[in-house]
């Protein structure tokens, strides 16, 4: 779970930084803004999904309400 995940966001950023890159290159900056902000959503919706489970998991472990 852990692992994978890391890969994932890694895997996003390259992909993300490449994309800003080539269409930076073309001229197209604010497509290449975008791009970027659609990246981080993608990987801020991750991370809210799973911190979410983390206080699930916290609250089952503690038995709180």
């Amino acid at each position: 779970m852990g692992l994978d995940l890391l890969f994932k966001i890694a895997g996003v950023g390259i992909l993300v930084s490449v994309f800003h890159t080539a269409l930076k290159q073309a001229g197209k900056e604010d497509m290449a803004q975008i791009c970027t902000l659609a990246g981080f959503a993608l990987v801020l919706l991750w991370v809210v999904q799973l911190l979410g489970r983390l206080f699930t998991t916290v609250q089952d472990v503690f038995k709180l309400f």
